[in-house]
């Protein structure tokens, strides 16, 4: 799964996505960001890439209520052209969530450690998102909403978790954005685990398992840490 993850490199969105940053609301850092919170996208629905924020859980348009689908910010890859959830944005709105790494916990029941993982490097990455747009038939309001696409591990996260966010690469993320890319089949071949040899990973501290923390020092190792992990 994907519960929480990092975007800090907020100025080099617009580059690294071919994409110009706009809005009333400039990209922050952000160290801890968790389910229901607004979350940088990019799309592409009449050919021109976008940047804006969503709600990160994402309510589908035929939802009767904001809170009638629960638990909907991962879709899992050998779900989405099936599920009734899933399949309409699989074939219409897709997206890539932009990050920095994510946040996964290991160990034993009751001392599970939180781990940074993301590209060795550090570089921005892109998640394989998908997004729909609920309407309020009462007041009128719409809510933009997504969600992240997980699949199998690779081997750095074998011994971490069995599932982990599906990370496009530069030619992939170009097909999954492309409006006109329709076929499940072509589309489901993209979502495979990324190379665990591009990767890394390493503990941090414990501050993480609280979504109302966000500071810097999160995303720093434990061992360069002055604090209770």
């Amino acid at each position: 799964m994907c519960g929480r993850f990092i975007l800090i490199d907020v100025s080099g969105l617009g580059l690294r996505f071919r994409v110009q940053v706009t809005g009333d609301t400039p990209p922050m850092p952000r160290f801890n960001i968790a389910p229901t919170q607004q979350v940088w996208t990019i799309t592409n629905e009449d050919g021109t890439r976008r940047a804006e924020q969503m709600r990160w859980g994402l309510i589908p348009a035929w939802a009767k209520s904001a809170s009638q689908i629960r638990s909907s910010f991962n879709a899992r890859d050998d779900k989405v052209a099936t599920s009734g959830l899933w399949k309409r944005p699989l074939a219409r709105t897709r997206c890539l969530i932009p990050a920095d790494g994510f946040y996964e916990w290991t160990g034993p029941k009751g001392d599970r450690k939180p781990q940074l993982i993301r590209l060795k490097g550090g570089d921005l990455l892109g998640f394989a998102g998908l997004f729909d747009t609920w309407k309020n038939r009462e007041t009128g309001e719409t809510v933009r909403s997504c969600a992240i696409i997980t699949t199998g591990p690779n081997a750095l996260m074998e011994p971490i978790h069995d599932r982990m966010p599906v990370i496009l690469d530069a030619e992939s993320e170009a097909l999954w954005l492309d409006p006109a890319t329709e076929d499940p089949n072509r589309l489901a071949a993209l979502l495979q685990p990324y190379p665990a040899e591009e990767m890394e990973s390493y503990q941090v501290s414990t501050a993480v398992n609280s979504s109302r923390e966000d500071r810097p020092e999160m995303v720093d190792p434990v061992s360069q840490l002055d604090l209770d992990i």
